[in-house]
């Protein structure tokens, strides 16, 4: 296995675990409210406060998008897009 494939099958595996996280913290909340992470969630509001300073409309879109997108479905965009290019590079 290459690296590229190591790594995507790394990133679904962080995907479902993820995933799996979620569902784990859902159940053991009294009301059982399922939330999902984003990185918006994670990361510090000092972090991610450039976005709002992006002057360019279409990358104020791209990165607000990103921001707001459920990690779990980043880290599986991520290892399939890694898995596909190793597919290539592949001898």
């Amino acid at each position: 296995m290459s690296k590229l494939s190591i790594a995507g099958v790394l990133s679904l595996i962080c995907a479902f675990l993820t995933l799996g996280y979620q569902a784990i913290s859902s159940f053991m909340s009294p009301d059982a409210v399922y939330k999902t992470l984003r990185p918006l969630d994670v990361l510090d509001k000092k972090v991610v406060g450039w976005v709002d300073n992006i002057s360019a409309d279409f990358l104020f879109q791209i990165a607000d998008f990103l921001i707001t997108t459920p990690i779990y479905i980043l880290f599986i965009v991520v290892g399939v897009i890694l898995l596909v290019i190793s597919s290539f590079l592949w001898r």
